[in-house]
């Protein structure tokens, strides 16, 4: 192989760090795809005296290759493929076989035939793995990353793929019941299936805090009011526009806006139930107002049970603007990166953050809109600034900004 060829597969193959996959890991970020296939590596080489009469180094061949279609198509969960996804993978894998120099293009062809047909006992034990590792990767992440039908999924994932071997059925029960002991401490926490509530307050000031988990994606939407007039700004209305209202009322608070930090679906949903009960404004930044008349856009999440309907934005947010809320100032931040037009609103001693910053990481830059650089100049640019904060970010645990300047 010529090295200009070399590099050009070497630059390719960088790609996979970049895709990221469904599942999170246990610092609260997206895994890559190129972390992912790692992983099935180092797992097939630790299984190999289990495996005596494989060729063990095969089968880490399977891993390292298995998934480099996602380079082109991106990660689609499993929950979601159907065989015309799974049909176009095959496609373009194809494709990039077939323009590489020999001998590794018959290698190739050969390699992926024998994963497609799984036959053998190398091309069982990779799937197999590749099964496992993705089971066990949820079972490191924060339940509340997992949707409503992971729960069940979970605990089925991979039940077929491990048949073959006692070895990988005593691995898949294992690995359930660290999901079984996962699920019962949630549900102690309220984390699982029912909307766990954490009712908040700031210390000092004039400032009270609600916060309510929402919806598949467990975002976190805030109820801010004024202890004096129990004026409220509802912030990122993410779904179950019922529980809203039932804390709303609970409470004796009056609604004045609601304020999207990011107009992805998860953080939007009960928007225009909400708009149409207290007949309040919606603020959002101009540079991502466009999001909220999308229909197609918010409704392709899976996670949509009842069809958004567009609504149109009040207020279109720019960098320094000022929300008051009695006499509580937030000035607002535009903070590219998870989407062109993500914001912060910042007040005295808090800081709601949206998806740019949470615990121990950032939300996803791989959605439309998203920018990596962008999103590192705006981790930058929070961490300059003067003291600390509380974090109220868009999912996860509440956290400091001076907890979060550790992770640079």
């Amino acid at each position: 192989m010529e090295i200009k060829e070399f590099m050009e597969i070497v630059h390719f193959a960088e790609t996979l760090k970049n895709q990221t996959r469904h599942a999170w890991t246990s610092a609260g970020r997206h895994e890559s795809v190129a972390e992912h296939s790692w992983r099935l590596c180092l797992m097939a080489y630790f299984l190999r005296d289990k495996f005596p009469e494989a060729d063990m180094d095969k089968v880490i061949r399977m891993c390292i290759f298995h998934d480099i279609g996602e380079a082109f198509t991106g990660d689609i969960p499993a929950f979601e493929k159907t065989k015309t996804d799974s049909d176009a993978e095959d496609e373009v894998i194809d494709r990039w076989i077939a323009q590489l120099p020999n001998p590794y293009d018959v290698e190739l062809v050969e390699l992926f035939e024998e994963m497609r047909r799984r036959e053998t006992l190398e091309a069982k034990i990779y799937k197999a793995i590749d099964k496992m590792e993705a089971v066990i990767q949820h079972n490191e992440s924060d339940i509340r990353t997992w949707l409503p039908l992971e729960y069940d999924l979970q605990l089925a994932y991979g039940e077929k793929e491990v048949m073959f071997s006692k070895v990988f059925q005593n691995l898949k029960e294992a690995a359930n019941e660290e999901t079984r002991e996962k699920i019962v401490k949630a549900e102690t926490m309220g984390y699982v299936r029912e909307t766990p509530k954490d009712l908040l307050s700031a210390d000092e000031g004039n400032m009270g805090i609600i916060r309510l988990v929402l919806g598949a994606c467990f975002t976190n939407c805030y109820l801010v009011y004024s202890r004096k007039t129990k004026e409220c700004m509802i912030i990122d209305p993410a779904d179950g526009a019922d529980e809203i209202i039932k804390n709303i009322e609970l409470n004796h608070l009056k609604p004045a806006y609601i304020v999207i930090t990011h107009g992805h679906t998860d953080h939007i949903l009960a928007v225009e139930e909400l708009r149409r009960r207290y007949h309040i404004p919606i603020f959002i930044s101009k540079a991502d107002a466009w999001r909220l008349g999308d229909e197609a856009l918010i409704n392709e999440r899976p996670y949509v049970n009842i069809p958004y309907k567009a609504v149109k934005p009040s207020v279109l947010l720019q960098e320094n603007d000022e929300i008051w809320l009695d006499d509580i100032c937030f000035k607002v931040m535009v903070v590219p990166g998870h989407t062109e037009g993500s914001i912060l609103l910042i007040t005295d001693h808090a800081m709601f953050t949206g998806d740019t910053m949470l615990k121990g990481g950032h939300g996803k830059t791989t959605l439309l809109g998203g920018n990596e650089e962008n999103m590192k100049m705006s981790l930058e640019r929070i961490k300059k600034l003067d003291g600390d904060y509380i974090i109220y970010p868009g999912h996860k645990e509440i956290t400091t900004l001076e907890e979060e300047r550790k992770h640079e």
